[in-house]
């Protein structure tokens, strides 16, 4: 009877292992394939590429709205560079010092309605951008070391969607400030460049222009503004997309009523080779 008592318990020890090696295998595989799969897609999974701002106690700025967090404008530059150069994306967490996700989308949607995006003449009546989804990412960059970045150089990508249009904007993670955006019109186009606009970009990008005037290229498909500092610049370029009758987006699946549709893009930079005079 002990006889088959042990066979029993070895019987039984040998499955135990069994099941708990095929869990740790199929656990290895899946995390193999979604490691490829973000690297192919170039997005990066991990679990603390930013730090904590130690000092961002110390910079805070009160405003209308809350608690803003300063930066230098070397942090400033350095944070656009990183992010305007980057080849992928790291996702993660916020950390201490950088906006949550809900603040995020509500400076999104602050700012789409001062730019007059969420309604008026580019939305038509009633329709209103909703909120689609938000990330919260690093840029990549090649030869990335494991050291942690400051989390100035993170930003969040706040999608939204409407019945004319799409818009993307890009927030640092710090400052809570949109310093690109890409909005989308397939409907109530902006007829031409909307180079009034580029001043108040700069504005709530929580910048001040150099004074003059906005330079504007010959075709009159992009405006620009210098940054008082002379480090960075402001830029808004217009696109306007003509593919003919009843064509189809096809990112979007969005049939267009006049064949074309317009970019509209707002963006901090930093190196003014980027303009086309």
């Amino acid at each position: 009877m002990k006889k088959t008592y042990k066979y029993t318990f070895l019987t039984l020890s040998l499955a135990l292992a069994f099941i708990f090696g095929s869990m740790a295998a199929t656990n290895l595989i899946l995390y193999i394939r979604e490691g490829r799969l973000l690297a192919e897609s170039g997005i990066v999974a991990a679990e603390f590429p930013v730090r904590p701002w130690q000092g961002w106690e110390n910079e805070r700025e009160k405003e209308d709205g809350g608690e803003r967090y300063s930066l230098t404008t070397g942090q400033v530059k350095d944070a656009v560079e990183s992010w305007n150069q980057r080849l992928g994306e790291t996702l993660h967490d916020p950390v201490k010092g950088q906006v949550s996700m809900e603040e995020a989308v509500r400076e999104g949607e602050e700012w789409l309605m001062a730019m007059g995006m969420e309604q008026g003449e580019a939305m038509g009546e009633g329709a209103g951008l909703g909120f689609v989804k938000a990330t919260l990412g690093v840029g990549a960059q090649k030869g990335n070391s494991r050291v942690p970045l400051e989390p100035y150089y993170s930003f969040w990508t706040v999608h939204f969607s409407g019945s004319y249009m799409d818009a993307v904007l890009y927030l640092n993670a710090v400052t809570g400030r949109v310093w690109r955006a890409e909005a989308t019109f397939y409907s109530n186009l902006p007829e031409g460049l909307p180079g009034e606009k580029l001043g108040r970009f700069v504005e709530m990008a929580g910048m001040q222009a150099a004074d003059g005037a906005a330079g504007i290229n010959e075709d009159k498909t992009q405006a620009y503004l210098a940054i008082e500092d002379g480090l960075l610049y402001a830029r808004l370029d217009y696109q306007n997309v003509v593919l003919g009758d009843n064509a189809v987006v096809e990112h979007t699946s969005r049939k267009l009523p006049y064949g074309r549709y317009v970019v509209v893009t707002y963006e901090i930079f930093t190196d003014p080779k980027n303009l086309q005079l």
